[in-house]
């Protein structure tokens, strides 16, 4: 390995700390895309070749001819594991910031469900019928990569969820075939599991985690 490529791949370790937090607030920022998630994947990758290249580096070590090669390996797995965690763990704190934050602005919308449902006796048919009487337009959700709302009521919200009248819904952006929810349902009577998966609160709402 050059001593060039050696001071990029140690770059690129010292990066996940800061690259991983950034792209989820970007994700789910105003202006954020859901091509963000394919530089997420691209440090998810290199943590798990670096898991399988660890045991082979620690065997390489053992001969003389590839030990010198072998040692600037593990110098950068060294650095890069820890350094990837550390960028998953605030990953993880921005995620669950940016998510109670969107909890907080969807207060309007659920507001204007609620006083609806009280003059009327039932929800609306669909969140146009609260323009502009009870909102101004139909809100977004404030994040690009999922901007809208869906929105299930009558029957078929009873039936899919858990007898709750009606309910929000909203498609987080994710990577790949795999899919996640963001839930809210006025009765607020979370399951732990279901739809999927398992179901973590932020705020008022519940997220299902695949």
């Amino acid at each position: 390995m050059k001593s060039k490529d050696l001071i990029v791949y140690i770059l690129f370790a010292f990066s996940a700390i800061v690259a991983l937090p950034l792209c989820t607030w970007l994700l789910l920022a105003p202006y954020g895309s859901g091509l963000i998630l394919c530089v997420t994947m691209i440090y998810l990758f290199s943590f798990l070749a670096a898991l399988v290249m660890l045991p082979i580096v620690l065997v390489r070590l053992c001969w003389k001819q590839t030990r010198a090669r072998a040692l600037l390996w593990l110098l950068v797995i060294v650095v890069y594991v820890p350094c990837f965690l550390l960028g998953n763990a605030w990953e993880r704190r921005v995620w669950t910031a940016r998510w109670e934050a969107f909890s907080h602005r969807s207060q309007p919308l659920i507001a204007a469900i609620n006083d609806y449902e009280r003059q009327h006796g039932a929800p609306p048919e669909s969140l146009t019928v609260l323009v502009p009487d009870y909102l101004p337009a139909v809100p977004d959700t404030g994040m690009r990569a999922c901007s809208e709302f869906q929105y299930f009521t009558g029957e078929d919200a009873r039936q899919q969820y858990a007898g709750n009248p009606w309910a929000l819904q909203v498609l987080p952006p994710v990577f790949g075939v795999g899919f996640d929810l963001m839930l809210y349902f006025p009765k607020q009577d979370y399951p732990e599991n279901g739809y999927g998966g398992w179901l973590e609160r932020v705020g008022d709402w519940a997220y299902v985690h695949e």
